[in-house]
């Protein structure tokens, strides 16, 4: 029994009598080292350490290169325009270098050191016409009043509405423009994004807060000047609310552009505004022709004499004859064209004082001083026909002491002639003769003209006394107590 092989490489020592195994057979290498000088060796390995050291340094100085172009770079950034329009803000280390750069080009330091804030100063036009109006569509918000829809119901939800000192509802719509005047305090203040909705607020407290102590029928008056009144109040109140906060913004423009009283009271409201708009038209053609008449009869004196005649008749209803006489002095000096010198300060009120002042040195002209100079030219007229009827008598006298038969024969022949040139006397022919005897009818034509000739001298007499009488019914004034109830 042959006993098995001991591996020599175990822990226990080999027997001497173990048989050695043969030899293995040997590989063939795959590297050979050999044995050189280090001469040599340095030869082969300088050209790869040059070409590494090369490549290196090239890449080190690349680097370099570019590291100072993006410094360069980074520098440069900090050039920015501002353009037109815009205001600019230099940051550096969070804290404000400049604050209002004009447009142009301009340094600021680099992010994360610093920044350029730009700021649009420019108009800006918010849109107030859904407010305050009843809700439709964005297309229907320009139609006209009558369109609005009269269902009769607001639902304040939905519905934008006012409410007015007089507790009524009215809808109106408003045309705003305004601009960014302080950056910084714009920038600080301000998040760009909530920036619409802070100014939208801003206006409609103003809106608010006039109409609520402005009544109703003063919001839809007509006249121009209490719509800017209005307008202007909203502005104020929308501004002071934009500087309490420190906006920067100022409200440019702020005007109210439509407005209406809820759909169903539309017609009524019409209704009355056109009433008063006729009696405002019917007031202002009375002072209109006030103005004319009292221009027609004195003009720039007539507002200067009136309150002197008012005046006069206050003093001579207190029994103040002293100051009667006075007063009636001067209208006289006015009346017969002599210059006015009374001295605003006499007039107790403004208004008045305000007359004097603007008549003063001026003379009355029109109808009361054509008056005064046609009864001054009448009582001369009178005087002179008076005196020739005199010297006519005396003429007449001195003739019928004379020949009192050739006189009284001249005259009844005068008289004679005027009477048969009459109109309604009618002159016939008749034969000579004792027996004659006629028998005939008035001639219609003759009748008739003289009839038309006779209603035309009345027409006309008539037509002078109304003359006469308007003209004094115009100076005269209602003094009597009135009892209004």
């Amino acid at each position: 029994m042959t006993e098995p092989p001991i591996d020599n490489r175990g822990d226990e020592a080999p027997r001497p009598d173990a048989p050695v195994p043969p030899e293995p057979e040997a590989r063939s290498a795959s590297v050979r080292l050999r044995e050189g000088n280090e001469t040599n060796d340095a030869a082969l390995m300088d050209p790869a350490n040059q070409s590494l050291a090369d490549a290196l340094r090239i890449t080190y100085y690349l680097l370099q290169g570019a590291m100072v172009v993006l410094a360069a770079l980074f520098v440069l950034s900090g050039f920015q325009t501002v353009r037109e329009g815009e205001r600019g803000i230099s940051v550096l280390f969070g804290r404000t270098v400049s604050t209002n750069l004009e447009p142009g080009f301009h340094f600021a330091a680099p992010y994360p050191f610093g920044e350029m804030i730009k700021v649009d100063t420019g108009n800006i036009a918010p849109s107030l016409k859904r407010s305050f109006w009843p809700a439709m569509k964005e297309s229907e918000l320009d139609n006209p009043v009558d369109d609005i829809r009269k269902d009769g119901q607001l639902n304040p939800e939905r519905d934008g509405s006012l409410l007015t000192a007089d507790l009524n509802l009215a809808h109106t719509q408003w045309q705003a423009v305004y601009r960014r005047v302080n950056p910084l305090q714009y920038v600080e203040n301000i998040n760009p994004d909530y920036e619409s909705k802070i100014v939208q607020s801003a206006l409609e407290r103003g809106v608010v807060r006039t109409l609520a102590v402005i009544p109703i029928d003063e919001l839809l008056k007509p006249q121009e000047g209490g719509i800017k009144a209005i307008s202007d109040r909203a502005k104020e109140i929308a501004q002071e609310t934009l500087d309490d906060i420190g906006a920067g913004i100022k409200i440019e423009q702020f005007e109210l552009s439509r407005r209406t009283p809820p759909a169903t009271l539309l017609r009524k409201f019409r209704a009355v505004l056109d009433a008063r708009s006729e009696a405002q038209k019917a007031i202002t053609e009375a002072r209109g022709e006030r103005d004319k008449l009292m221009n027609e009869a004195a003009g720039e004196a007539a507002g200067v004499l009136l309150w002197l005649i008012n005046r006069y008749e206050t003093a001579i209803e207190a029994g103040d004859g002293a100051d009667a006489e006075s007063l009636l002095a001067q209208i006289d000096s006015i009346i017969e064209g002599n210059a006015i010198t009374i001295d605003p300060s006499a007039a107790d009120d403004p208004l008045a004082a305000d007359v004097l002042a603007r008549a003063r040195g001026k003379s009355a002209s029109g109808e009361v001083v054509e008056t005064i100079q046609n009864a001054k030219v009448d009582r001369i007229a009178v005087v002179q026909e008076a005196q020739g009827d005199l010297e006519f008598f005396k003429a007449k006298q001195e003739q019928f002491e004379a020949n009192s038969e050739l006189m009284v024969r001249r005259d009844w022949a005068s008289a004679w002639t005027a009477f048969q040139d009459q109109d309604f006397v009618q002159t016939m022919q008749l034969p000579l003769g004792p027996m004659v005897e006629l028998r005939i009818n008035e001639d219609p034509d003759i009748i008739k003209n003289m009839d038309r000739a006779q209603k035309q001298r009345e027409r006309e007499k008539t037509a002078e006394e109304r003359i006469k009488k308007i003209r004094e019914n115009k100076y005269k004034v209602d003094t009597s107590i009135r009892v209004e109830g």
